[in-house]
């Protein structure tokens, strides 16, 4: 379940007003800088085209926070953006009235604009931590039953599928983060290899069916397993949690980013999901996880043929065990009896 239908009703209002106010501001200072300045009975800016930039920028920051504000613990980085921006905002006036650049009378206007939303931004931020933590938990359901939940194309269910054939899942991340588009590259390079492999790709995603099939051609995997999850019950059933900041939002994730996103070109877009959910890959036979590349950041890139192949090999060798007696079902069968020895001495 998100957190976000947790999210008291003041945060919505209050972030709203506050994009509102952003959005007036900002759209004022675009369109007629001149106007502020008549206000406080000072003389009209040098140089209207940097005020107008401010304003354009004021009003953009505004416009993300109206979106943040239909779900809040969701879109908890613009709004954190956005609060930093507005602690930066009364420092610089502060700086400017001191070299005599500014009119005092613009405090006021500052004020409207920074401190006053202060206080409720950080209950919003401090309440989008605590709401993570909670949602932060062990499956809500067993991974045999999650995986019972979901049906493939052909219509059988993913436990029984993967009784048949090795399943190969990759759970990504939201579709606007560039590593999600970079994965599906990397899948899309290789996705002939894999199919010689013998385990079957399955995307799991946290957008609708119709979103994914788009950005699932646009990538040149057309016809791709897909399962849409928005409420995360296989990313959970699969142990795979919200990320931390610095797992988000590091050096290296950034770094690295920008190596994706703008020399290789594939770019950003909307948020569709949790900005949070961190991605993973597993190889599953059977109903069990035979392989797993957890990602330690958001930014992790790892080999997905290669390690598609290892975990197609575990499930080789393990029916090869299963046919001599020696596999899962013996040592299942061995640990019962063991424990059933024990009892009896007690």
């Amino acid at each position: 379940m998100s957190p976000d239908l947790h999210a008291p009703a003041w945060m919505h209002r209050a972030l709203l007003a506050a994009a509102l106010l952003d959005l007036a501001v900002g759209g004022m200072l675009a369109l007629a800088p001149a106007v502020p300045f008549g206000w406080v009975g000072a003389e009209a800016p040098q140089s209207p085209e940097l005020w107008r930039g401010l304003g354009v920028t004021i009003a953009l920051a505004g416009l993300g926070l109206a979106v943040a504000s239909r779900s809040p613990f969701r879109y908890w980085p613009t709004i954190l953006v956005s609060f930093l921006g507005k602690v930066i905002l009364p420092v610089g006036f502060v700086w400017a009235a001191s070299l005599d650049r500014l009119a005092p009378g613009f405090g006021a206007l500052v004020v409207a604009l920074g401190p006053i939303w202060w206080v409720p931004m950080a209950m919003v931020l401090g309440a989008t931590r605590k709401a993570h933590r909670v949602d932060d938990t062990p499956p809500v359901v067993p991974l045999d039953m999650a995986l019972s939940l979901y049906q493939d194309p052909e219509g059988a269910n993913l436990l029984e599928a993967s009784r048949l054939r090795p399943q190969f899942f990759v759970f990504l991340r939201h579709f606007g983060c560039t590593f999600c588009r970079e994965a599906l590259s990397d899948l899309s390079a290789i996705k002939e290899k894999l199919d010689k492999v013998g385990a079957r790709l399955v995307l799991v995603h946290m957008s609708t069916e119709s979103e994914a099939a788009d950005m699932f051609d646009r990538h040149d995997l057309p016809g791709v397993t897909s399962i849409s999850d928005p409420d995360r019950v296989l990313y959970r059933a699969f142990a795979l949690r919200r990320g931390t900041p610095s797992q988000l939002y590091g050096w290296s994730v950034w770094k690295r980013g920008w190596e994706a996103g703008v020399k290789q070109g594939h770019g950003i877009g909307w948020l569709r999901g949790d900005s949070a959910q961190m991605p993973g890959a597993f190889v599953v036979s059977g109903g069990r996880v035979v392989a797993q590349f957890i990602h330690e950041s958001a930014s992790a890139r790892p080999d997905y043929l290669d390690f598609a192949k290892g975990g197609v090999d575990q499930v080789q060798f393990q029916d090869g065990l299963e046919e001599d007696g020696l596999g899962q079902g013996f040592q299942e069968r061995l640990r019962d009896l063991l424990a059933t020895e024990s009892c009896e001495q007690r």
